[in-house]
């Protein structure tokens, strides 16, 4: 029992002293980061990014629990790794690279003191912190401009066959000699972040393996983007119907960003489903194989 206690003491030493360490090193970048949380809706996700990770390191208790503890060289390698991008960053001025740099760093810790096995254990809300960190609005806009632009080609290729004469232009649209300029607000980058870390959360809950996992993440994108096309010619058919004043009107705008948060995510439960029951039919198929083996 004193053994047990003095390892304990030993366990919550170490952690105390790799807790001050951390709030040293991100004490004038966290401030900044926090503060952009509330700068606009563009950032109000980050707000709730720390409760979500410690959940889902709460639901892991037992896991982690349980798994063995063993130093790993590999947990060293990344601690150096973020340790390396820190520094950069802090030479650099570049507040983005700090924050890229704190679930990297975390990882290593984790990996260093307690190995690969609970890293593997731990990775999912570690790396769920990149969606805290605030990124600037003109790294932002680097994304986003090719997602306007494919939104509009490809609204622009749908919207006649629903029989509306629209020109597509680059990132305009024409209709009856009105332009509908798909800016950055409507290139569906928001709703990208939103159905990202959503759709962390829902594959955390689902039953699925880690490779159906990751391809369902992966098909986030295009979910997006196809949810995207939807509001953009949602757009279009009342600004024919009712005018382009109506479609553009605050009202409708607004609505439209809800559209596309709800068809993206209602269309990533139906492939979390269907992953689901492929994966089911597919073991079930291989049970007589199985018998008449």
């Amino acid at each position: 029992m004193f053994e047990h206690v003095k390892q304990s003491r030993l366990q919550i030493a170490w952690i105390a002293a790799i807790s001050l360490v951390l709030i040293g090193m991100y004490w004038e970048v966290g401030q900044v980061f926090v503060g952009r949380w509330f700068e606009g809706s563009t950032y109000y996700h980050c707000m709730v990014v720390p409760a979500i990770a410690g959940w889902l390191l709460w639901r892991r208790r037992e896991c982690l629990a349980s798994a063995q503890s063993k130093p790993s060289l590999a947990g060293f390698l990344l601690l150096a790794l973020g340790v390396l991008l820190y520094l950069a960053a802090a030479r650099t001025g570049v507040r983005m690279a700090a924050g890229v740099a704190f679930p990297v760093i975390l990882a290593g810790i984790v990996g260093a003191v307690h190995g690969s096995r609970v890293l593997r254990i731990a990775a999912v809300p570690i790396g769920l912190l990149i969606f805290a960190v605030p990124f600037p609005k003109h790294a932002i806009g680097m994304v986003a401009m090719p997602m306007q632009q494919v939104s509009a080609i490809i609204t622009g290729e749908v919207a006649p066959l629903l029989g509306l004469q629209v020109v597509q232009q680059g990132i305009n649209l024409n209709l009856h000699g009105f332009t509908f300029v798909v800016a950055e607000e409507c290139s569906g980058m928001h709703s990208l972040v939103a159905l990202l870390l959503t759709g962390f959360i829902l594959v955390e809950l689902s039953p699925l393996t880690i490779r159906r996992k990751v391809g369902a993440i992966a098909v986030i994108p295009p979910i997006v983007l196809f949810a995207n096309v939807v509001r953009l010619t949602v757009v279009l058919l009342l600004g024919e119907y009712f005018g382009p004043k109506f479609a553009l009107g605050t009202v409708v705008h607004g609505f439209s960003d809800v559209i596309v948060y709800v068809t993206a995510v209602l269309s990533f439960i139906l492939i979390i489903g269907w992953l689901h029951e492929s994966r089911f039919d597919a073991s079930h198929s291989s049970q007589p194989e199985q018998a008449a083996a």
